[in-house]
This record gives structure tokens, C-alpha cells and sequence, in this order.
């Protein structure tokens, strides 16, 4: 059947229209928008690829202060690869349509992301203040074996926080979702007041 509800200047479209309980299709359908949100995720995908393929290639950028760059390059490649195209269309087409899990999941793996980039950064700002201040003892300080495992412990302390901040989200049985092609994410005021001065102290260092 066609679910489109005839006006008098537009006709209300849906998310999907062969499902009756389907949301309604905003109007914010824009060539300019798409073609600008696709050349942003492709040239971060392309220039963070980039920078992983050549410290992986080449043997002799295998340091540590390169590692931590790796690291953020990652971080980057899927804010291109996966953050920047779904919350593109997701803003621009006022619908989701990637599925009930996939909701739950994509915020868990933007926050992780983001706070793996913004961890990523802090190391590199401290490997780098320790290389201009104690010179002369930085290659025993700073090893790469430290620099992975400063790597490993920022990934795992990103998912872990990014499972408390979502923990509701992610596990809770309760839906704010009233239609189908919506995706509503809770999370409690605690928790994003937590995460705002998070993020306040990392940018202050």
C-alpha cells in the first residue's frame, strides 16, 4: 500500500513505506549534504589509511612515538569508516535504517572511537613532552614496548567507559522507540555530566 499522506504543498513521506508502524521521512534530503558528508569520509578514510599502511610497511617508523600515531590513525580511520557516513544519513534522512541492534551498537562503538582518539592524543602530547624535557633519557623512558602497551590499556579503558556510559542503552529492555526506522539512544544526566568534564581535563592537558 502506499503510505504517502497527500497535503496541500508536499506529501508526508516514510521511512518505510511498506511497514505501518514506519516513522515519518524528514525533509532534509540534500545533494549538496550527501556529496559533502561522502567527500569527508573518504578523504579521512583515505588519509588515515595512509598513514597506517606506510608506519606498517616500513620498519624503520616501528617507534613509539609512530605507534601512538598508528594508534590515532585507527581511531580516525573508522570515525571515517563507520561514524561520519551513519550519522550522516541518519541526520540528513531523519531515519535509521540499519536496525534495533546496530542502534545499540553504534553509539557504543562512537563513543569508544572518540575517547580512544582523544586518549591517544594525551599520550602522544606526554611522549612528546618527555622527548623535549629529558632528551637525553627518552629511548630508555619511552620503549616501544611501553608505547603498545599504553596503546592496548587506552583501547580497553575506552570500551570499558564507553559500556558504562551506554550501559542503559546497550542492556536495557525498556524502548523510547514509538516507530519503526527510529533510533533513540538514553543516557542518564550523571553520566553525560561525567563525560563533559572527562573531556573538559583531557583538552586542558
Amino acid at each position: 500500500p502506499d503510505l504517502r499522506i497527500p497535503t496541500e504543498d508536499h506529501e508526508i513521506q516514510f521511512c518505510f513505506p511498506a511497514i505501518n508502524s514506519s516513522c515519518i521521512k524528514g525533509k532534509l534530503e540534500c545533494i549538496v549534504l550527501y556529496i559533502f558528508i561522502s567527500l569527508a569520509s573518504v578523504l579521512t578514510v583515505f588519509l588515515n589509511l595512509l598513514v597506517i599502511i606506510s608506519i606498517s610497511h616500513f620498519k624503520q617508523l616501528h617507534t613509539p612515538t609512530n605507534l601512538l600515531i598508528l594508534s590515532l590513525a585507527v581511531a580516525d580511520l573508522l570515525v571515517g569508516l563507520i561514524v561520519i557516513p551513519l550519522m550522516g544519513i541518519r541526520y540528513i534522512e531523519t531515519c535509521w535504517y540499519f536496525g534495533e541492534t546496530f542502534c545499540s551498537l553504534f553509539p557504543f562503538i562512537l563513543y569508544t572511537v572518540v575517547s580512544a582518539s582523544l586518549g591517544n592524543l594525551v599520550f602522544i602530547s606526554i611522549d612528546r613532552y618527555i622527548a623535549v624535557k629529558d632528551p637525553l633519557q627518552y629511548s630508555t623512558r619511552v620503549t616501544t614496548n611501553k608505547a603498545v602497551f599504553c596503546i592496548i590499556l587506552n583501547w580497553l579503558c575506552s570500551s570499558i567507559y564507553s559500556v558504562i556510559m551506554l550501559y542503559d542503552a546497550i542492556f536495557s529492555t525498556e524502548t523510547l522507540i514509538t516507530c519503526y526506522g527510529d533510533c533513540i539512544v538514553t543516557v542518564k544526566f550523571e553520566y553525560v555530566l561525567t563525560d563533559l568534564i572527562v573531556s573538559l581535563i583531557i583538552k586542558q592537558i
